[in-house]
């Protein structure tokens, strides 16, 4: 998979799957022509202040799908 995903994304929740099936639930921060950078969701009660974020290269992931409609109100 590669390419761009549409910045209406940005911020909302995603379903991120790889090859082999295995995949988390993220926040989508940005993205480029090299991969996905990807939030963390704080879990009910955490007390973090900071958030996790990774960077996904398009070459591990299999597909992206977005759990929320673009500009629906986001907890977090």
């Amino acid at each position: 998979m590669a390419g761009y995903l549409s910045k209406e994304w940005n911020g909302q929740r995603i379903a991120v799957r790889f090859g082999s099936g295995r995949g988390f639930d993220a926040r989508l921060v940005d993205n480029n022509a090299g991969g996905i950078t990807v939030e963390a969701i704080k879990e009910e009660g955490a007390e973090e202040d900071h958030a996790l974020r990774a960077f996904v290269p398009w070459a591990a992931v299999r597909y992206i799908q977005l759990l929320e409609e673009p500009g629906e109100a986001s907890e977090g």
